[in-house]
């Protein structure tokens, strides 16, 4: 007898077959292994992404493994709109400082579910653990601190010098902020001609950590001649995990490495972030930043205001010490003039006494004098008016025998041009020209016009 060995094929033919599900039925299998597995809700840990709310009122995100160092793994994580009212009221009573939002560790509670219409294993959550989320942030911002601590940095930009008059100012906020609102008009009020430049950064999210660093780098990397003199990182109030960013080592370290003084200005009043320790000075909310700023200035006024105040009493008092000086040098001056005087009204008076004798004298022989010169002036005198008597008769002859007038009464005339001219000449005048002619009886004018003998 000879055998034949069995194919798989021919297996397949003979042997009782596998059974074969329905969609429907391994569904429903899964499901209910599922079940069995994780009969009660669980609580899980993670970071929340791609966070979306939708009109029904349903919350959907995905929650991942927070470890970068573990394996990539995520689970869909849907919160029913009837659960969402318990999840707010815990959070509520955490005062408001956990929100969900996206890169936020959470850890919540649910069960575990198939959801067959869409072959889904999804985790429905109703419930969360605010404390988890707090704690999680207050360990990571102790160790962030320590590493810094360890490192020298807390002390770093506090090392760096305030300038003398801070007026250029860099703001890094969210543009259109309230933070952004308070800043600047708490800047503009004080009357101040400060230089602003607002840096629009996210300050909340995903983006927000690289946003708010590379504002604060890109500050610091501007010339020396272009640097502004202090920076104001302002946000305003809100959840913990909405401060998240500030809290990151990234942003901590540019604000550390900043060679421009950092004020921080960020959250409410009992807000502390890991940012506020590495700042040069930290404010407690962005109004009070701003009015850090602005009280810098003022103490450079009221110091300049002191310094002036000092220079006008001290300049009041060495004017009042020279006055007396110069009052004291004046009464010597005063006394010793009225002593020089005195000698030199005895002294005139004396030299006035030989005047007086001398002239005596010299007026007696001067009149002796005078009286002789008199004598010949009056002789001279006499000679010379004769002498002059007969000339003027001579000259008066003369100028009757020119007298233009006589001259003008024999039918003479005489012809000025417009300038008063005498007109010698009829080359003197041309065409046109105003002459005036003076006759014994009056003055004629005329004007010149050309002759038969002048046309050519």
């Amino acid at each position: 007898m000879h055998s034949c060995p069995l194919s798989s094929d021919t297996f397949d033919l003979v042997a009782e077959p596998s059974p074969t599900f329905s969609v429907s039925e391994l569904a429903d299998a899964i499901g209910e292994s599922l079940r069995a597995a994780f009969p009660d809700e669980v609580w899980v840990r993670g970071e929340i992404q791609n966070l979306a709310r939708a009109p029904s009122g349903h919350v959907y995100f995905s929650l991942a493994d927070d470890d970068p160092d573990g394996p990539d793994a995520q689970l869909s994580v849907m919160l029913r709109s009837r659960d969402k009212d318990r999840v707010n009221r815990l959070l509520r009573k955490a005062g408001g400082n956990v929100r969900m939002t996206d890169g936020t560790d959470v850890r919540i509670r649910g069960r575990l579910d198939w959801y067959a219409p869409r072959g889904q294993l999804q985790f429905r959550m109703v419930s969360i653990d605010p404390a988890f989320t707090l704690g999680q942030l207050a360990a990571a911002r102790a160790a962030l601190i320590e590493l810094l601590r360890s490192e020298g940095q807390l002390d770093r930009n506090r090392a760096i010098a305030m300038p003398v008059l801070p007026l250029r100012v860099g703001v890094i906020t969210s543009s259109g902020s309230a933070a952004e609102a308070d800043v600047l008009d708490e800047l503009d009020r004080s009357g101040f001609a400060f230089d602003v430049r607002v840096a629009d950064v996210r300050v909340q999210g995903p983006e927000a950590t690289t946003s708010v660093a590379g504002a604060i780098r890109w500050f610091a990397s501007r010339p020396a001649t272009d640097r502004y003199d202090v920076l104001v990182l302002a946000r305003g109030g809100g959840a913990a995990t909405d401060l998240a960013a500030f809290d990151e080592e990234l942003v901590a370290r540019a604000v550390a490495e900043s060679p421009i003084p950092v004020i921080t200005g960020v959250g409410h009043e009992t807000d502390r972030t890991v940012v506020d320790e590495v700042a040069h000075t930290a404010a407690k909310t962005p109004t009070a930043a701003a009015q850090h700023v602005v009280g810098l200035v003022w103490a450079q006024h009221d110091r300049a205001e002191g310094v002036f105040a000092s220079i006008v009493t001290d300049a009041a008092a060495i004017v009042r010490r020279e006055t007396g000086h110069l009052d004291r040098l004046a009464k010597r001056a005063s006394t010793a003039a009225a002593g020089a005087t005195r000698a030199e009204h005895a002294r005139i008076g004396h030299l006035a006494d030989r005047l007086d004798r001398a002239s005596a004298t010299r007026l007696h022989h001067a009149d002796s004098s005078l009286d002789d010169a008199v004598r010949r002036l009056r002789n001279a005198t006499r000679r010379s008016l004769d002498e002059a008597e007969r000339r003027l008769d001579h000259l008066a002859g003369r100028t009757t025998a020119a007298d233009p007038v006589r001259a003008l009464a024999r039918g003479w005339s005489i012809t000025r041009d417009a300038r008063g001219s005498v007109v010698r000449s009829a080359m003197d005048v041309s065409s046109g020209v105003t002459i005036l002619t003076t006759l014994a009886d009056g003055t004629i004018q005329s004007t010149v016009v050309p002759t038969d003998e002048d046309q050519p």
